[in-house]
């Protein structure tokens, strides 16, 4: 096989690579997520890189060993499984929410936009990449207009009373907030009581102010966190 004749297409899926991820990369970037530019455009390069090198290889055992099948689609699920732990890197716990799903999410994304580019499917590459920047773009809107519940947890630690956890969370209730699941922890005998508390509001309620509420109300307590 002459490489020099097939140079100028591998170019050419290079290139497509760099620009199409180069633009959902500076999306990304522009929103400040740790997974910018050149996070994506590598990702979405690499798999390009392997899939062009995966077509050699069959083009090359068609010519020497035209007996022994090639499957080309390995290198794609070998590719996806790949990417899979780096976007997992990318997603982190926060109170009670994961943070990055949707980096994680573009990340592989690109990926398979690097294996459809690196098979030579560009139109349907061109296609998934304007779909995937009306999504990140316009979906956020959207999002913000939509009534989205707010999850959080609050955590109370009392010097005493296991008595007061169901009127602590009575009082969470009241506040308008409901009460999805509640924890408890008893450092020893006669020592302080840590209560944590799975709160969700359907609607803008101020996690500030139920924690103004639980320490008005609740003065024994020696520890209030509210975390989103």
């Amino acid at each position: 096989m002459n490489m020099i004749e097939i140079l100028p297409d591998i170019l050419w899926r290079l290139t497509l690579a760099v620009l199409l991820a180069g633009a959902i990369g500076m999306e990304r970037g522009r929103r400040g997520y740790s997974a910018g530019l050149r996070t994506h455009v590598l990702v979405c390069l690499g798999a390009t890189l392997a899939m062009i090198v995966s077509d050699v290889i069959a083009r090359e055992m068609v010519i020497t060993n035209p007996a022994i099948p090639f499957d080309k689609t390995r290198m794609a699920a070998g590719v996806i499984t790949g990417v899979g732990f780096l976007g997992a890197g990318t997603i982190m716990h926060v109170g009670t929410t994961q943070r990055g799903l949707t980096t994680a999410a573009m990340i592989w994304f690109v990926a398979m936009l690097g294996i459809v580019i690196g098979v030579g499917l560009y139109v349907i590459a061109a296609s998934a990449t304007a779909f995937a920047l009306i999504v990140a773009i316009c979906f956020e809107f959207v999002e913000k207009k939509l009534p989205m519940a707010n999850r959080f947890s609050v955590a109370i630690r009392m010097p005493s009373g296991l008595q007061q956890m169901q009127e602590i969370e009575e009082a969470i209730r009241a506040e308008g907030f409901q009460v999805e699941a509640s924890r408890l922890k008893i450092s020893g005998v006669g020592e302080s009581v840590d209560m944590n508390y799975q709160v969700v509001s359907k609607s803008p309620k101020h996690v500030e102010q139920l924690a103004i509420m639980l320490q008005k109300r609740f003065t024994s307590a020696t520890r209030i966190v509210c975390e989103r």
